[in-house]
């Protein structure tokens, strides 16, 4: 990948902290996406993990971490941005949250092996060109038995690949209005740049090879982001409260389909003692 660490530097500079993880409201698609994704994993981890000790690898601005955080998991963040560190820290300050941060290299852990019950990431190893690699240090410090877990957004084909032309024909229409004729035939993709084409089957070969056992992958997230404006969201996201339990169906099934249709990967598994 062409993602250097400055590009994330800058990428979480200047943002502002968060004094709620989501808006429980569910006024947007990601205040629905974020629900489902969380209340999901809590699910999984209070169900397969043998213990509290979290660790969240390229944790961002830290919203799974704090999450379990105020349920009771003792979380570690690790990101390579200072910035994106700096971010997660305020965070659970705002919720008066304790957690341990650490500045490294998920390919190049410090922590000894078997440190931790579970460990997650979400929106990191799609930016791997190997991603053995940082799956085989993920599963180096888990406990034998510690669960590792992890969400993707892959560069496929998904519904948000067909979401992606409303949302390009709604900038150009807006920058033609607004006389933005320069920026008005940019496409506008809610993929960031730079993300895998790893396939699901490539990241369960994978995690099995790192000595994980009962891997399971999914094809999740059935409805895609749109560009409705304030209100068109607020209409959306209600639709999306209804379409809740089918959503979680969704994300359950193994269905051949779904990787076709699913924006996101889902992959979880055991490491064997």
């Amino acid at each position: 990948m062409n993602t250097t660490q400055q590009d994330w530097e800058r990428f979480w500079k200047g943002r502002i902290h968060e004094q709620a993880i989501f808006n429980e409201d569910l006024e947007t698609w990601s205040d629905v996406a974020w629900k489902v994704g969380l209340e999901d994993w809590h699910r999984l981890f209070e169900k397969l993990s043998p213990g509290k000790d979290l660790l969240e690898c390229g944790c961002g601005s830290g919203k799974v971490s704090r999450y379990m955080a105020r349920r009771g998991f003792r979380c570690t963040l690790l990101d390579y941005s200072e910035e994106a560190l700096r971010l997660a820290r305020a965070n659970f300050e705002a919720l008066a949250l304790t957690a341990e941060f650490v500045r490294g290299d998920v390919k190049r852990m410090l922590f000894p092996d078997g440190r931790f019950d579970v460990v997650y990431s979400g929106g990191m190893l799609e930016f791997f060109a190997d991603i053995q690699g940082p799956i085989d240090e993920m599963v180096r410090v888990l406990k034998p038995g510690g669960l590792f877990s992890a969400n993707m957004v892959p560069n496929k084909f998904s519904c948000q690949t067909l979401a992606d032309m409303e949302r390009t024909l709604a900038h150009t229409v807006k920058s033609l209005v607004c006389g933005k004729v320069r920026d008005a035939f940019v496409a506008v993709k809610h993929l960031p740049q730079g993300v895998s084409r790893a396939s699901l089957r490539d990241y369960v070969r994978c995690c099995e090879a790192a000595g994980l056992a009962s891997v399971t992958a999914r094809c999740v997230t059935p409805f895609p982001a749109l560009a409705l404006g304030k209100q068109g969201d607020r209409l959306y996201a209600r639709f999306l409260r209804r379409m809740l339990p089918w959503w979680r169906r969704f994300n359950e099934s193994p269905s051949p389909w779904h990787e076709s249709w699913g924006i996101a990967y889902r992959i979880y598994g055991v490491k064997r003692g």
